[in-house]
This record gives structure tokens, sequence and C-alpha cells, in this order.
């Protein structure tokens, strides 16, 4: 018996060691590693205009190895937030009904008086306001006012003419108080496929939040107030999944400011070989940063010409997208690894780009966008 009690404890510290090596052999996990968005969930109606943003005095935690003290939310007075697409597939258009909701979220009494949309510092290069069909393909939609409640469009405007299309929107608003709800829809077309039968090849003439990421969104209030700030993918696609094409402008104070962004080993705009890249975000340390890759494509197919003023890496629709969480690290950057895919022979033009959260949800100003074509 003593003997079986010995053997028995020897089997016991050999299963202990190999188990311990065995642990020892698992591979760390990356905090960078390939993340989609959340998993998705049905977003009540009546919450509609309410911005993703964590207003709580409790912040996403910031992980580092020292990391330093979240910075405390900004105060705010006026606000105003834009929904672009939201809850619509990776294919969306600004031309379906209302694909545009403007929020008034002013604190103090402040009404919404004006707001600008421009669309020159979008992701997606040459896209632009269709009111007359002139730009894109056939088909053409001014504004179009689809939900008014306590509020008016005293008169709207464009600026900013381009390939028979405009850079820019001005709205002009009447009595729009915090709560009023106002929602519209346009034509936005990518100009180069000028002249094609609706939608487009590859529906390229569907254009939604997704490839309007970046876009530069200015609100002008009662007391005076000016507010600006760029649109990027809401955090939740609701029924349309983690592929959505929703995207939010917030306009509030104090937004985060705009990342460093490199590609290591890659001059870009590049043709690339491999599908494995390692982006460079560099910014305050501790910051929270996600890094957001969309594959586009450049379809002309039919297009009168072969496409209209075509440039060099240039696309014209969305299909596929990727986000990459991280945080900075102590020396001022992080690196994340990143994988570029090719879905059509069209497509696997990448648009890279990265934006910072201030710890309470709200994404500050996108980096200009890195282009890296994967043969």
């Amino acid at each position: 018996m003593k003997a079986t009690r010995i053997l028995t404890t020897v089997l016991i510290g050999v299963v202990a060691l190999v188990g311990g090596a065995l642990l020892v052999g698992l591979p760390a996990g990356s905090g960078a590693a390939p993340a989609l968005t959340q998993t998705p969930s049905a977003t009540p109606r009546y919450r509609i205009h309410l911005p993703h943003v964590r207003l709580d005095p409790s912040p996403t935690p910031a992980v580092s190895p020292t990391p330093p003290p979240t910075p405390p939310p900004t105060p705010y007075s006026a606000a105003a937030a834009l929904y672009i697409t939201r809850n619509t597939q990776i294919n969306a258009s600004t031309f379906n009904k209302s694909s545009f909701i403007v929020s008034n979220d002013s604190l103090d009494g402040q009404q919404l008086t004006e707001m600008r949309i421009d669309l020159s510092t979008a992701l997606l290069p040459d896209v632009v306001f269709d009111p007359f069909g002139q730009a894109g393909d056939a088909v053409a939609k001014n504004v179009q006012v689809d939900v008014r409640e306590g509020t008016g469009l005293s008169s709207h405007s464009f600026e900013g003419a381009r390939d028979g299309g405009f850079d820019m929107l001005v709205l002009r608003f009447g009595g729009f108080d915090r709560g009023d709800r106002f929602e519209f829809s346009i034509d936005i077309d990518p100009t180069s496929i000028k002249g094609a039968s609706a939608p487009g090849p590859a529906e390229s003439g569907s254009v939604g939040g997704l490839e309007l990421v970046g876009a530069t969104v200015t609100a002008t209030f009662s007391d005076g107030a000016t507010l600006s700030g760029q649109a990027y993918r809401l955090p939740d696609g609701g029924s349309a999944g983690s592929a959505h094409s929703g995207a939010i402008a917030v306009l509030r104070p104090g937004p985060p400011p705009s990342p460093g962004l490199a590609v290591l080993g890659v001059s870009a705009p590049a043709v690339v070989t491999s599908a494995n890249q390692t982006v460079r975000v560099s910014g305050p340390v501790g910051r929270l940063v996600t890094v957001l890759v969309v594959e586009s494509g450049l379809f002309t197919a039919g297009v009168p010409g072969g496409g209209f003023d075509l440039d060099p890496f240039e696309a014209n629709n969305a299909v596929a997208v990727r986000e990459y969480p991280a945080v900075v690290g102590p020396s001022g950057f992080v690196n994340v690894a990143v994988t570029l895919t090719k879905t059509t022979p069209e497509s696997g033009i990448h648009a890279i780009t990265a934006v910072f959260d201030d710890h309470y949800g709200r994404k500050g100003a996108v980096a200009v966008p890195l282009v890296l074509e994967l043969e």
C-alpha cells in the first residue's frame, strides 16, 4: 500500500509538470488581433436620436502597462448628431427614405439653425451630392424631407461644384429644438460612373454611411456656437449585422484628435502582394484606437468611356469592412496586424484609417486614409 501511495504521488507530480509545460507553450493573446464590430442588437425606435456615446461617469478602461489617468468627459451645452444609413446593409444608399437623421442634442435650449455636410473628406474619393443627375448614374434626387416633427427646413443649398455634382450640402432650419425630428434623403454618387444606368455596376451608385466615413459635418446653433466633427461607423449595425453601413457624426466640444498613421515597410498608396500588413498608429499613451480597413473596388462595366476621370487607386464601392481595436502603448504608438482581402477581381483596393475614442464612446477625427491595393 505504501508503494502504491508513493507511485500515485509521483504520477500526480508528472501530470502537473506536463500540464504546466503545455500551458506555457500556449501563444499569448494579442490586443491587436482582428475583430469585427460588436454583436449587433435591435435599437428601439424611441432611441433613434440618441448618440451611441456613454454619458455616465464610468469610462471604458484603458488597457496599458502603465495607464495614464483617464481624461474627464468634456462638458457641453450645444450638441447635435447626424446619422447616415443606420441599421442598413453594406450596399446601403442615401437615396432611400430617411437615410439621414438629424438630431439636436443641446442641453440648454439652443436651437439647431444650420448643418453643413462636406463629402470632400469622405473615405472614398470623388463621391458627390447628385441632386440633378449630372454627376453619377442616371437617377437623381434632390433633398427630400421624409420625416418632420417640430421643425422645418427653411432652405437648402449646395456648394463646391464638382464634375456635375457638389461636395457640400447646407441645410437651414427654423425652430429646431431638442427632441424634434428631421429625416431626409438625397442622391449621392461616385463621379466615376457618370452616365451609367442606375444603380451603376455592382451597385456602385448606392453610397451609404460606410463610404462616407470621414465626411465633415458642421452644426450652428441659435446661441452662435459652431461645432464640427467627422462621420464614423456606428458601433452597432442592428439587424444589418457586423458588415453594416451605418455611420454617425457626433458634434460636441473637445473631440479626440486625429491619429498618426503609417503602414510599416510600405509607402502608401501602393500595390502589395502580401495580405498581411502592419499598421502603426501614433498618439497619446493609453488612448483607445480603432483601425478601420475597408475593401473597395473600382467597378466600371458598362460605364461610358470605361469610367469618368479615373485616378490611380480610385475605388467607387465598398465590398467588405473590418475593425481592429487597440490601445496606444507607452512608446506613443501601437502596431496593429491587419489582413487585406480581394473579394472580387475588381476589388482589393483598401482604404485604411484609424480613429481615437475619448474613453466614453465618442470617436474623434479620422486619420487621412492610406490606400493599399492587394494584387
